[in-house]
């Protein structure tokens, strides 16, 4: 066998590398990583380190000192189970007495990390800006960027050993980067890939003990646009119920309302609404309203206009868009996506009260939308405008036919401008 002739510390360690599903040369990497920055400096270059793991691996000589210790701090295992005698030999040895070293050993190894605090609240603050980047730069850009971050955590997380707090700091953060994505995803009209990154969201979230709010929140927006209305409404009301009391709280509760619309669940849509605006009332004014994860006064209206709509309230719906119309004239930063969603709406309603010429005056000057923001949750919205357009008692009517030419030139300025970023996108 090909074992044969090995002594058992070069088994051992190559067993223990290759369970790990770590190459000769991933393996080097960890073992330099595993020093401290001083030893560190002074250990040679990573395709040096990789042949002495090979030779190592091949029983030509045993780590010395220096080496032993790395690699009982990489693999997280004692000086004596990775070089000490066979089991076979133990059984019939001495107990072993413990030494100054094996404790000492330990608490490195404890203290041994691949990052820092440092390191991690830089991480944290970089996705919060990425969080308020999302109202203000194109999807496709911020995406990039979110998915640039969660490969950057996942590299740490897979690489190499931290500390159990800052194990469970990167999970947390990257839950939120991840939902982020989820939300981004779906304004790219991938939802499936949105469901996924949700799910993630949440396992990561579970797997650092921290809030699930976020994940649930993806998930009811991409079940809602995927047309599952009662899975939508379901995983609202879960991350409800376990919000902190925030502005994604009042977000999960017009989650639900909004769905329990499209169900055709009146009574529930207007309860759920009702505790939307409880949540809302405590909300922090200052807040800019520019993150993902803000509910200003215009994303809150936006979400009653739709509830509205749906369960035949045109008047509630109007009110709605002047109560968006007033914060945004008060100095409320003003989105694009919302603005184009609010003005559709507005037709809408403005359609269902049977006055074409408001509807059309409403949606007219959301057609100028540049391309980059003519998002899913917009192009959309606009198409059950169209629909509606395409009633019987307006088939004569040049306007109506005017502006279902000028929506199909939107939604394919849209189409174009998803092709371009495919053509330069490194993410799925």
């Amino acid at each position: 066998m090909a074992d044969q002739g090995l002594p058992f510390w070069a088994i051992r360690l190559r067993d223990e590398r290759t369970k790990r599903l770590w190459s000769q040369k991933k393996m080097a990497r960890n073992l330099i990583n595993a020093a401290d920055a001083k030893t560190r400096a002074g250990l040679p270059s990573i395709e040096s380190v990789q042949r002495y793991v090979r030779g190592y691996e091949a029983g030509n000589h045993m780590p010395g000192d220096l080496y032993a210790e790395l690699y009982c701090r990489a693999f997280g295992l004692s000086h004596d189970a990775l070089f000490g005698a066979p089991v076979r030999d133990r059984e019939t040895a001495s107990p072993r007495v413990p030494t100054l070293s094996d404790a000492t050993a330990l608490t490195s190894w404890l203290a041994a990390s691949n990052t820092t605090q440092e390191a991690i609240d830089h991480l944290a603050l970089t996705a919060a800006r990425l969080a308020e980047n999302h109202t203000r730069l194109p999807a496709a850009q911020v995406l990039g960027e979110v998915v640039q971050m969660h490969d950057q955590i996942q590299s740490l997380l897979r690489s190499g050993k931290q500390r159990l707090a800052q194990t469970r700091e990167l999970f947390k953060i990257d839950s939120e980067i991840l939902a982020h994505a989820g939300f981004l995803l779906g304004d790219l009209n991938r939802d499936q890939t949105a469901m996924v990154y949700g799910q993630a969201a949440l396992t990561c979230a579970q797997e650092a003990e921290s809030n699930e709010a976020i994940a649930w929140a993806v998930q009811s927006k991409t079940a809602r646009w995927q047309g599952n209305y009662e899975d939508s409404a379901t995983f609202a009301r879960k991350g409800f119920e376990v919000s902190a009391p925030t502005p994604l709280r009042a977000m999960l509760a017009s989650y639900e309302a909004r769905a329990a619309g499209l169900i055709g669940d009146a009574r529930r849509a207007r309860e759920a609404l009702r505790r939307a605006d409880t949540a809302a009332e405590h909300l922090d004014s200052s807040d800019p309203g520019t993150s993902v994860w803000s509910f200003p006064p215009p994303r809150q209206a936006l979400l009653a206009l739709s509830v509205s709509t749906r369960t035949g309230d045109p008047d509630a719906a109007l009110r709605a868009v002047a109560v968006a119309d007033a914060a945004w004239t008060s100095g409320t930063p003003r989105t694009p996506s919302t603005w184009a969603q609010i003005r559709v709406g507005s037709g809408i309603a403005h359609l269902m009260k049977g006055d074409l010429d408001a509807a059309l005056t409403e949606v007219s000057p959301m057609l100028a939308l540049e391309p980059e923001f003519r998002v899913a949750t917009v192009t959309r919205y606009l198409d059950d405008f169209a629909k509606r357009l395409k009633q019987k008692k307006y088939y004569k009517s040049p306007t109506v036919a005017a502006m279902l030419e000028s929506i199909y030139d939107f939604n394919r300025g849209a189409l174009l401008a998803k092709e371009k970023e495919k053509l330069g996108e490194s993410t799925a």
